[in-house]
């Protein structure tokens, strides 16, 4: 089977990796040509890899996934990275759009809507499923209003 995308996981969990790496390869949505534990590994890797995605989780030690996006799209600037992570708070996710971060998906996401979300993203859009982009809006809005609840 010849695959369309081409994709590189960063995240801590092995055992996420490889599940995510058997339901991309399993349903054809792209082929993984790597997979690192944290943004320095990944960072070594990217300087001979040319992926069209990235699936980057955010907090991993030695180096976070947003510190790792900013130096990868210093490196590759047409590079497309999309978060794959638990964590829902709006800090988190200003952190990876402000480091060039195309798009979101949580890890409790359903296949067909990483699915969506990969392709999404290839495609050079940006992805943002409605639970996240309600908080980053909100947050938004409540600090130009110059609102006590923002955060």
């Amino acid at each position: 089977m010849e695959y369309k995308n081409k994709i590189i996981i960063v995240d801590d969990h092995p055992l996420f990796r490889e599940g995510m790496k058997f339901l991309i390869e399993t349903e054809g949505i792209g082929e993984v040509i790597s997979e690192a534990e944290n943004g320095q590994v990944f960072l070594n890797q990217l300087k001979d890899l040319s992926p069209d995605l990235v699936l980057m989780d955010i907090e991993m030690p030695e180096m976070d996934g947003i510190e790792a996006t900013r130096e990868a799209l210093n490196l590759k600037p047409g590079l497309k990275v999309l978060v794959l992570s638990m964590f829902s708070d709006r800090e988190r996710y200003i952190g990876m759009i402000k480091a060039g971060a195309m798009g979101f998906a949580l890890k409790s996401a359903g296949k067909n809507e990483l699915e969506n979300a990969i392709n999404t993203v290839i495609r050079g859009e940006n992805y943002f499923p409605n639970s996240i982009s309600q908080k980053v809006v909100v947050n938004h809005e409540n600090r130009q209003a110059g609102s006590e609840y923002a955060t």
